[in-house]
């Protein structure tokens, strides 16, 4: 089971799988190195293994903006989505990223009667140019995130109402992030407690994301966003 959807803004289409600048210089001086750049392909590369997530979970969906970089002009801002556009897809593309990268993984055999069990999770990077556009992002997120404390949405055909239950500010890593958890309300099954868990993650041009759909109402593990942080930073130790 997975509510969200994996959606790429290319151009003006969206297309959708599974179920769901430099800084001014002074005259003085040369211009800032820019920061490195990889494409969506090459991120694609360093996101966490299904296993990372547990055992025996497998990829459900994965897309990435492929081998060229993205325009920095943004087509699609959080402000501009409805509450169950911006909760339901995740973007990899469109906010003004050069690339992105996101996979989506399930547990093929989850036990309901298990109140630790986790459903499924979601893993995503967003690059940009600039820290400073990475930053606008991140901000505008947690901005929507506020915005949308509830909201009801037909996913897989299961209506489902997901109200916040918390979102606070943090670090990990050293970076700045956010820990978003929601209480997920099926109506058909009104006997189990289902949560949907996020993190975001701003450190350096890139926004990290991972997201779990679980019966217990617990943050994303800091190690495990760190890991996924230090791996995509390993590929740009070639740059």
């Amino acid at each position: 089971m997975r509510f969200r959807a994996i959606a790429v803004m290319a151009a003006t289409t969206t297309l959708s799988l599974g179920m769901a600048g430099s800084a001014l210089a002074s005259p003085l001086s040369t211009k800032a190195k820019p920061a490195p750049q990889v494409t969506g392909t090459r991120l694609a590369s360093a996101l966490l293994p299904a296993s990372a997530f547990g055992d025996g979970f497998t990829v459900a969906d994965h897309l990435n903006t492929g081998n060229k970089l993205l325009s920095t002009k943004a087509r699609i801002k959080p402000s501009s989505l409805s509450c169950r556009t911006f909760e339901m897809f995740i973007f990899i593309g469109g906010f003004g990223d050069t690339a992105g990268a996101v996979d989506g993984v399930q547990n093929p055999n989850p036990a309901l009667d298990d109140p630790s069990v986790v459903l499924s999770d979601d893993q995503a990077v967003l690059q940009f140019k600039t820290t400073q556009a990475a930053a606008s992002f991140y901000n505008q997120a947690y901005a929507r995130f506020k915005q949308c404390n509830a909201f009801t949405e037909t996913s897989d055909n299961l209506q489902v109402e997901l109200v916040t239950q918390s979102l606070s500010s943090t670090t990990i890593n050293k970076d700045k992030a956010f820990q978003l958890i929601q209480h997920a309300d099926i109506a058909s099954l009104p006997a189990i407690s289902f949560y949907q868990s996020t993190a975001f993650v701003l450190s350096g041009t890139n926004v990290y994301t991972i997201d779990h759909l679980g019966e217990t109402n617990d943050p994303i593990p800091a190690p495990l966003l760190g890991t996924l942080i230090n791996r995509v930073q390993a590929l740009y130790k070639h740059h």
